[in-house]
């Protein structure tokens, strides 16, 4: 694996091989300038007026005396050659530093800052104009391939919460027009009632047995108005409600789950199984009676003689499944049943909110809601519930 430099690190290596280059190039530069001066005043040569010599007898030697001894001036080529040299002393080295400096400063921009900021100029230009339908890919370990990577995980962010938020804006339109839509029958017959009621009244022809009759219908269509505006609280309630997992114990959560079996008012057998090999998991057991509750009370209504409740476990979710022996589920309700308000039964007070609240509550809990036939016959609704 290339371990890779720090933005940092690199920036030093690159200027301290900089800096050496300079150091080097200068170097050189004034040693070779040093050598040609020399050899200029080599070249040139001295002129003698007068020698004497004088003989030191105890060394053996001659010793010699020169006066009026002059070198030869150089030449005008020869000077604008000697005191360039120095000029280049001084310039060339000033010009390295400039461009190796320039050269390094290049290289560790195309090398290193070139890419990972071109993509995320890239980037924050498209977040601007609202355009997520995009990606940055610069795939480094340094720290602007980790500024790269935060951005990318901004943008997925964005998007899952674009998403969210259309999803909610579109079960918003989705809601309001179902409750407009199942307002209108209730509503619909109230005034049907109150109109008959009044046409009667100014004919004076109402009877006390029409009345009882009249007013006993329109209480059944208040209390069906009723219970809708509950169920649309309920709803409201689950959208905003917050999950708080907490460690159980799964032996005294089976406990608790018979308990709650053995209160419900039934004429038909419901059993359980569990297959949970640990001894503790962590979910929120409001969110999990909840979504079985919900379940058995949907399995009740339409189970023949059995109810079969199972608990287990795949990989990090808890599965709770509710089997029963009924007619099952027909195409259409496999593919609504558990959308809001969706209900079969279209006169009936059940307004199909159950399968869409514990589908709700499970995907709050890391999980989800699954409806489907048994081979066998009858319906099969597994809920899932992430263990954290």
């Amino acid at each position: 694996m290339v371990k890779v430099r720090s933005v940092k690190k690199s920036m030093c290596m690159t200027f301290i091989a900089a800096v050496c280059a300079i150091v080097l190039a200068s170097g050189i530069t004034i040693f070779a300038a040093g050598r040609l001066q020399q050899q200029i005043l080599n070249s040139r040569y001295m002129t003698v007026g007068s020698v004497d010599f004088t003989l030191d007898e105890d060394q053996e030697a001659y010793y010699f005396n020169a006066s009026d001894a002059v070198w030869q001036p150089l030449s005008n080529a020869e000077n604008i050659a000697y005191y360039s040299l120095f000029a280049a002393m001084v310039i060339l080295p000033a010009i390295y530093v400039i461009g190796f400096i320039g050269i390094a400063a290049a290289g560790f921009y195309k090398r290193k800052l070139k890419e990972p900021l071109s993509q995320l100029q890239f980037g924050v230009r498209n977040i601007q104009e609202n355009n997520l339908d995009f990606s940055i890919e610069y795939n480094s370990c340094d720290e602007l391939g980790k500024l790269c990577s935060s951005v990318e995980k901004m943008r997925q962010a964005l998007v899952k919460n674009n998403k969210e938020l259309w999803e909610t804006l579109e079960h918003r339109r989705l809601l309001n027009a179902s409750v407009a839509h199942d307002l209108r029958t209730p509503i619909t017959v109230l005034k049907g009632y109150l109109e008959y009621l009044e046409k009667n009244i100014q004919k004076k022809s109402v009877t006390e047995e029409m009345l009882e009759e009249t007013v006993s219908s329109m209480q059944s269509a208040a209390l069906r108005l009723e219970n809708y505006v509950a169920d649309v609280s309920r709803v409201e309630s689950v959208e905003n409600m917050e999950v708080h997992p907490d460690y159980i114990d799964t032996e005294s959560l089976a406990d608790e789950i018979k308990e709650n079996i053995n209160y419900l008012k039934r004429e038909k057998k419901v059993s359980l199984d569990t297959y949970i090999p640990k001894e503790t998991i962590k979910i929120d057991k409001t969110v999990f009676f909840r979504v079985l509750e919900n379940l058995t009370q949907n399995a009740l209504r339409y189970a023949e003689n059995l109810i079969v409740i199972e608990l287990s476990m795949d990989d990090r979710l808890l599965l709770l499944s509710v089997k029963d022996d009924g007619r099952g589920f027909s195409e259409d309700e496999i593919k609504k049943a558990v959308n809001a308000f969706y209900s079969s039964e279209k006169c009936s007070e059940h307004f199909g909110i159950g399968l869409y609240i514990c589908r709700k509550l499970c995907e709050k809990h890391g999980g989800e809601l699954q409806i489907e036939n048994r081979q066998d016959g009858g319906a099969l609704v597994t809920a899932s519930f992430k263990i954290r």
